[in-house]
């Protein structure tokens, strides 16, 4: 579904002379950044989006990192900008990412628009926090009024998504690693969200038989990717699950779309 509005869009755009043109930002050689890097191109050329890279070498200081990004901000070329992680450390220390003009932070990472989240403003949301909310919406699982529970506190995932469920008027509990008997709040659970990084910490005595779980995370097992949650042990007894992979990024990598196109909108079409 995602898709073909995506492309639908784009075609129109096109028609109108206007190219969507993402710019990605690599700083250093992490092979990681590098296979995201590359999923992303080529599902956005699919779609006939634009790609430009932009490489830097991790050496690079802090005055010259925010100097390039002005340059690309400044850009009418670039619609989005997606600054791969990790960063050097230099960078990761000094939250270098937020240099991202607020208008093409399509990642919805920069303090701006995570503030009118806060606000419940319309912004860029964080792509896999929004992804989460289109999964339930296109299976028409309502929020409203729901025990829904967040394993996770990332300011890119846990927190925001978090903000984005109550401003749905969903009733939201937010666990995290020092969370105590952390079994107590997941078996109560209607909807339980898992974005720790932490691969089967979800097992199957810890969901209810009537729960939807959404599995966001991402981990590497044995060579094969896995998400937090034991999917085999858990599929079996709940109401609905979604996989790893599969499930959440594939629909992760849409929205980033869909908020490139949002970014054309805004700053191209003038009403």
């Amino acid at each position: 579904k995602l898709e073909n509005i995506i492309k639908e869009k784009v075609k129109s755009f096109r028609s109108l002379g206007i190219f969507p043109t993402l710019c990605v930002v690599k700083v250093g050689d992490s092979s990681e950044a590098e296979a995201y890097a590359r999923s992303i191109e080529k599902f956005f050329l699919k779609v006939g989006i634009n790609v430009d890279r932009k490489n830097f070498d991790k050496s690079i200081s802090l005055k010259k990192f925010n100097e390039e990004i002005n340059l690309i901000g400044e850009d009418r070329r670039f619609h989005g900008i997606l600054v791969l992680r990790p960063l050097s450390e230099e960078l990761e220390k000094k939250k270098a990412f937020q240099f991202v003009p607020p208008n093409k932070d399509i990642e919805g990472i920069t303090y701006e628009n995570l503030g009118k989240i806060v606000a419940g403003e319309e912004c860029f949301y964080p792509c896999t926090s929004q992804a989460v909310i289109e999964l339930l919406d296109f299976y028409n699982i309502p929020l409203e009024g729901r025990e829904v529970v967040v394993v996770g506190r990332s300011i890119s995932v846990g927190k925001p998504l978090s903000l984005l469920l109550i401003n749905r008027n969903a009733t939201v509990t937010i666990c995290h690693s020092k969370t105590r008997d952390l079994l107590k709040y997941t078996k109560n659970a209607e909807i339980l969200i898992v974005a720790v990084g932490k691969p089967s910490i979800i097992t199957q005595d810890m969901v209810g038989e009537n729960i939807v779980v959404v599995d966001v995370g991402t981990n590497i097992v044995d060579g094969k990717i896995v998400g937090d949650v034991d999917f085999e042990r858990v599929k079996g007894k709940v109401k609905a699950i979604t996989p790893v992979p599969g499930g959440i990024g594939v629909i992760t990598t849409r929205v980033l779309a869909l908020n490139l196109l949002k970014a054309v909108e805004r700053n191209e079409i003038r009403v």
